[in-house]
């Protein structure tokens, strides 16, 4: 009878998970706790226990007593999906040295989720009921935890108090070959460094300092770094490594370690349980003046800080200060960026949108600023949507049409491209299927070994369960795809408020509309034009048929400089 359970349990399971953690806090025990021995121990216990469908989660260097760690949550995840039946670890210190967190994952979130849990070296399975001497391993576990931090934490102040560098060297500077204690000069990143400084004495300001960097594509720290292959913090997924923050210039700017200064404890953590590290007051430094060769002499230092300290930072701008309507509904029409909102710094009464995006002014990719006043797209887009209501006001019936026409090429678009995919997506877990199938077979057979198995299975399985997912995301995605009626009944019915009204509101203007699309300007002079596409919600972009409402729209941007609005009357 037991062994019939047990095999209707092995049947009925999905992926086990082989956790496994590895960290400084382990110690000398490093060698015995490795990933590597972590993951034979597991491995084998999976397959005596009859746990094929295995997968690896591995956190190499993360603390015990923080559960932030990638694996873990990416574990935890697929707990959710209900992909993982299983949990096992080489012992309970490789789930965490926390003991409230721990006990809760094992006594609470892993009963609630089904999910079988196994410490191997502790002796504790969740399918032989619970153990008694769990807790007391937990706190042993976390005293051990607490016991290395004081460690640490004593170690850290010894050599910080001594002058020895606690800290990374500052871009500019790195360890030198011989003494990985002490630093030197970089001669590369110390020339960039030098002349940050000299154009900040010059009246360069951070903004400006960055922009000047990024166009003569001079790689930011973070990029320089990994250019010398050495992990270091920062953002690892930046597009273009040339791009200067303004705050990476400013903090340069501050440092004090370029005069040649080590400065110790600047932050500090609360305790061994919370990493987040905290902005220590001044006087509770420890500063060791001229330990290595400065990049930036002490005057040229105190200067650039006696000049920030005068820099005034610009006025918030007023709470009762509106934005306009518009706003997060205009985008540049080449590289789809959204459109900022700005006040002309001359005349405060001028408003208008560029491209966030715009290479001159904001160091983005886009060659143009896509200028265009505020009120001018206002006052379009009144007249656009006046056009409309005279259309649906003259021909009700012929604008119904114009709506069906739009919304069930739409749909039938969208419904091509999702039973398509539901298609491809049926036919590939079929073909999954059968080679699982195969593989079983020839694993039975002798003809594929054990581990092979095991990876190609757990391969399969992962991706018939994104399948699985995903056919019936499909599915229910073209049970919902709809005739659009409701949708043109809910767009004719703003028209018609829209023709109640005086003045044009924001909610109304995001019930009516999807967003705006802002081209740069053509050609020059009279000539001069610049298109701007509507893109309506539920129905995209209209054009309008020729009616008898052909107000143009004059406006006068700035002194002896007019634009009209022509609209564009389909034949």
């Amino acid at each position: 009878m037991q062994s019939k359970s047990k095999k209707k349990k092995t049947d009925e399971i999905g992926i086990t998970a082989l956790y496994n953690r590895l960290s400084r806090d382990d110690g000398t025990d490093s060698e015995s706790n490795s990933i590597a021995n972590q993951k034979k121990m597991l491995l084998q216990k999976a397959k005596e226990l009859g746990l094929t469908n295995t997968r690896y989660y591995v956190d190499d260097g993360y603390t015990g007593t923080n559960f932030n760690r990638p694996s873990f949550q990416k574990m935890i995840e697929d707990i959710e999906m209900g992909y993982v039946t299983t949990v096992m670890v080489k012992d309970l210190s490789r789930l965490g040295r926390d003991y409230v967190s721990v006990g809760h994952y094992t006594d609470t979130y892993f009963p609630e989720h089904n999910v079988r849990f196994i410490a191997v070296n502790d002796g504790i399975d969740s399918d032989e009921g619970e153990s008694e001497i769990a807790p007391f391993k937990n706190i042993l576990n976390e005293m051990y935890a607490r016991d290395i931090s004081k460690k640490v934490r004593s170690s850290h102040r010894l050599r910080g108090n001594a002058g020895e560098p606690l800290s990374q060297p500052p871009y500019g500077y790195m360890k030198s070959p011989e003494n990985k204690k002490k630093w030197i000069v970089d001669p590369e990143a110390a020339a960039i460094v030098k002349r940050i400084f000299k154009m900040c004495i010059e009246g360069n300001g951070y903004e400006t300092i960055a922009r000047t960097l990024q166009l003569e594509e001079i790689l930011n720290p973070t990029a320089y770094w990994q250019s010398k292959g050495l992990g270091r913090g920062g953002k690892k997924t930046q597009p273009n490594p040339y791009r200067w923050c303004k705050t990476a210039v400013q903090k340069i700017l501050a440092q004090q370690e370029y005069c040649g200064d080590i400065i110790n404890f600047k932050t500090y953590s609360k305790s061994f349980k919370n990493k987040t590290r905290i902005e220590n007051p001044q006087e509770n430094w420890a500063v060791f003046k001229d330990v290595h060769e400065p990049i930036i002499d002490r005057e040229t230092f105190e200067q650039v800080q006696r000049m920030k300290g005068k820099t005034k930072r610009r006025a918030p701008k007023p709470e009762n200060s509106e934005k306009s309507i518009f706003c997060d509904l205009l985008f540049c029409g080449d590289c789809h960026s959204k459109m900022r909102y700005r006040t002309n710094t001359g005349n405060k009464d001028i408003h208008f949108f560029v491209c966030g995006n715009g290479w001159s002014d904001y160091r983005g990719t886009c060659k143009s600023r896509h200028y265009v006043r505020a009120d001018s797209v206002e006052q379009v887009v009144m007249l656009e949507l006046r056009r409309m209501a005279e259309f649906l006001k003259s021909d009700e019936e012929a604008f119904a049409d114009l709506l069906a026409q739009r919304t069930n090429r739409e749909i039938a678009k969208e419904k091509k491209m999702a039973e398509a995919e539901l298609q491809k997506s049926v036919v590939r877990n079929d073909t999954v299927s059968k080679l699982y199938e195969k593989l079983y077979e020839d694993n039975a057979s002798g003809k594929v070994s054990d581990e092979w198995f095991m990876q190609l299975s757990h391969k399969y399985e992962v991706e018939r369960l994104e399948l699985k997912a995903k056919i019936s995301e499909l599915r229910k995605q073209l049970a919902e795809i709809g005739s659009g009626q409701q949708e043109r009944e809910n767009f004719t019915n703003a028209i018609r408020r829209f023709m109640e009204m005086e003045t044009l509101t924001a909610p109304l203007l995001r019930e009516l509309i999807d967003h705006i699309d802002v081209f740069e300007t053509e050609g020059v002079g009279k000539n001069r034009t610049q298109r701007i596409i509507i893109y309506y919600r539920f129905v995209g972009y209209i054009e309008i048929p020729d009616t008898t409402f052909r107000d143009n729209f004059k406006a006068d941007t700035r002194k002896c400089v007019a634009v009209e609005y022509v609209p564009t009357i389909s034949a």
